[in-house]
């Protein structure tokens, strides 16, 4: 009898541990995700303070900068639509604008499809909030296996977004209390593209296609003026471009090389 209570036992397998549940798997997965964000932190508080102040400085309402910032979530485009927003209703040109400006993020969509294959109702979040920070941290990360990969990337995306939505909301209502003029401040979004085109250009080794954008941008401005050149500007840019795609893809003939 005691042989085959044995015997019996030896053919029951151990239980397996239950699998964790949907909130023990969100919040396992926060504090790794902070941890890679807090780099990032800084960079967002410098340029959503900023970004908030700007719009109090066009007589924007306080709420106009958060709202834009969830809604829109793109840096370098929220700063145009602000200004636009206080200008002549161009749709045409905000279109074209942040087109121009957010082409990229398609690039950054099909790279991450077989990272973000599988996740979900979270895809469509992960989709949203693919920026520029987002990808550079998600696209390279190694998530450890005790750590779930999709609730990693969705608090990445929820973190950084919170980031940038919150600083401008504190620097947009901290600005409207000021009791400063704050007219003139509308150089931040001059200093932004700059500072872009600036960098672009320190890390490029073919400064062929920065030349035509310039070039393009100057002689519209020139042409059209200050209130219309803009819409020129770009389709010249996008037709040049595509003119000169052959050249520009080809390494090593840059004028000088």
């Amino acid at each position: 009898m005691e042989e085959s209570s044995q015997a019996l036992g030896a053919d029951v397998a151990p239980a397996s541990p239950a699998a964790p549940s949907r909130r023990a798997r969100a919040l396992g997965a926060l504090p790794f995700a902070f941890k890679q964000t807090l780099p990032l932190m800084a960079g967002f508080a410098f340029c959503g303070l900023s970004y908030g102040v700007y719009t109090a400085s066009l007589g924007l309402p306080p709420w106009a900068a958060p709202l834009m910032a969830v809604s829109i979530f793109a840096g370098s485009a929220e700063f145009v639509v602000a200004d636009m927003l206080t200008a002549t209703f161009a749709p045409l040109a905000v279109f074209l604008v942040v087109f121009m400006i957010n082409a990229r993020h398609m690039f950054y969509g099909i790279s991450m499809l077989e990272k973000y294959r599988g996740a979900g109702r979270k895809t469509a979040f992960l989709r949203y909030g693919l920026i520029d920070e987002t990808f550079a941290l998600c696209q390279p990360l190694e998530v450890p296996r005790d750590v779930d990969r999709f609730w990693t990337y969705a608090w990445i995306t929820g973190l950084n977004l919170a980031y940038w939505a919150g600083f401008a909301a504190v620097g947009s209502y901290v600005a409207a209390e000021l009791p400063v003029d704050l007219s003139g401040i509308d150089f931040i979004m001059k200093a932004l593209f700059i500072v872009i085109f600036l960098d672009c250009w320190m890390n490029e080794a073919d400064h062929r296609a920065s030349l035509i954008g310039f070039g393009a941008a100057l002689l519209s401005l020139v042409a059209f003026g200050a209130d219309g050149f803009l819409v020129p500007a770009l389709l010249a840019i996008v037709a040049l471009l595509l003119l000169f795609r052959r050249q520009l893809e080809r390494p090593g003939t840059e004028a000088g090389a």
